[in-house]
């Protein structure tokens, strides 16, 4: 009868994980903000392009306008949640950020999408290929890999601890408010380049009564960051479509022995690396980037 009990409960245990698992792919999907290049997406199988932590769609307009008439397709560039003009939610994992790209290939009645992801949107776009092979036609990752490792891990919980610390009462101009963010992480030593800086200004957001605030979700960032800086286990999965990951090769982000663990997932996964680049690939080197994927892309 004890035995009988204890294995009855294992069961119910399982049976509550997964549920707990289904639930968040089926319930907690948000509606996400996104923009269009080039021709209609339901013309073709559109590009969705997915950025990294702290990023938005704005910062791929450069490379969205080349690929789309590089290649005359349609391609979509995504807020994620808890960034840009998409809702913010106090949970961000990588099953509800793919979750979320799932419910907009199917609101935009599309079989499936092209996706290129830059870091956490790369870590996003392999964890809805490998739950959902059928809606990704091609998987681009860029500079991340589905390698977890402790790398600049307190980094991002300081730099967005110093922008939580940021007061915007009584600032009445953009520029006001970007000489107040400026001053508070120059003053951290967090960042000292003028091109990081650009994008953490982008996150700044104003209201309709001209007050300011973060665009995204600072808190939900900060609270869930163990969650963006590992991947799931999705271990016994695979993506069997066209796979290429593109590295900066000034960047320890993807280690070349990391191919060993990314074709276990990724069997047809190729690797990558643009001279000269760091982190931010297709900002660094556009070109050396597109000259990548855009061949890639191609390739039937």
């Amino acid at each position: 009868m004890g035995v009988f009990c204890t294995h009855r409960s294992q069961n119910y245990s399982l049976l509550r994980k997964i549920w707990k698992i289904n639930s968040v792919i089926s319930r907690s999907a948000l509606d996400l903000a996104y923009k269009v290049y080039g021709p209609s997406p339901t013309s073709g199988t559109p590009i969705l392009v997915l950025h990294g932590l702290l990023g938005s769609k704005r910062n791929w307009n450069n490379v969205c306008n080349q690929l789309t008439a590089s290649m005359n397709t349609s391609v979509i560039a995504v807020d994620a949640r808890n960034h840009g003009d998409s809702p913010h939610d106090s949970s961000h994992t990588y099953l509800e950020l793919a979750s979320d790209v799932s419910k907009l290939i199917t609101s935009l009645s599309l079989n499936s999408a092209v996706l290129i992801g830059h870091s956490m949107g790369g870590r996003t776009g392999m964890a809805l290929a490998l739950t959902e092979p059928s809606k990704v036609e091609k998987l681009v990752v860029v500079d991340i890999t589905p390698v977890a490792r402790e790398l600049r891990r307190d980094y991002f919980p300081k730099l967005m601890t110093v922008m939580k610390s940021v007061s915007f009462e009584g600032l009445d101009t953009v520029q006001k408010a970007r000489d107040a963010v400026k001053t508070k992480i120059t003053e951290s030593g967090l960042i000292k380049g003028t091109d990081q800086m650009f994008y953490i200004f982008m996150n700044i957001g104003q209201e309709k009564d001209g007050s300011f605030k973060w665009r995204c979700n600072v808190d939900a960032l900060i609270n869930n960051f163990d969650e963006v800086a590992s991947f799931p286990d999705l271990s016994g999965k695979t993506y069997e479509g066209p796979t290429l990951f593109v590295g900066g090769q000034e960047s320890d982000h993807i280690p070349p022995d990391d191919i060993t663990a990314i074709q276990k997932l990724f069997p047809k996964a190729q690797l990558q690396y643009v001279s000269g680049a760091g982190h931010n690939v297709h900002a660094e080197k556009p070109k050396e980037f597109l000259n990548l994927v855009i061949p890639f892309l191609l390739e039937k």
